[in-house]
């Protein structure tokens, strides 16, 4: 393996990590974007509608960056490397797919282990509406974290290719 190859490793993993992190996202925006849209105009706070656009926006920030880090891999890879980086050879502990396969349990894992308390206390104190989005905002950030764990082998090949 090359050393540009730990280079595009890397650019993939960050790239990786930012979709899963955004998609797990996804439920809290959608729940802040309905409870947005359910209260009347008068009870909207002034910086309420600010925040929504914000967060969308970021929201969509982070998916177009995760997007082209993951496809244009090989171009960030030429920009940011030289000619030496395509000759010199480095050792990897394990192959990509591996190597993707590990980051993707870790990335998951941390999603799970961020969510879990948050999950356990809101479904402790479930009294409101509020609390109820709360759950399920959390509930599917934990099923995220699952997935990304669980179907980590098959992920990793894919990335690997």
């Amino acid at each position: 393996m090359k050393k540009s190859d730990i280079y595009e490793v890397a650019i993939k993993i960050l790239g990786i990590y930012l979709l899963v992190a955004d998609i797990s996202k996804l439920p809290g925006l959608i729940t802040f974007i309905s409870n947005h849209a359910s209260s009347p105009v008068e009870q909207q706070a002034a910086d309420q509608g600010s925040l929504l656009i914000v967060n969308g926006l970021n929201f969509i920030f982070l998916i177009v960056l995760a997007v082209i880090l993951i496809s244009g891999t090989k171009r960030i890879t030429r920009w940011i490397t030289n000619e030496s980086d395509y000759q010199e050879n480095a050792k990897l502990f394990a192959e990509r797919k591996v190597i993707y396969e590990i980051s993707l349990v870790i990335i998951g894992g941390l999603l799970l282990v961020s969510t879990i308390p948050d999950f356990l206390y809101h479904l402790y104190t479930l009294a409101n509406v509020s609390e109820q989005s709360s759950v399920i905002s959390a509930g599917a950030k934990i099923f995220i974290g699952i997935l990304t764990v669980a179907f980590a082998k098959r992920i990793g090949a894919y990335f690997a290719r």
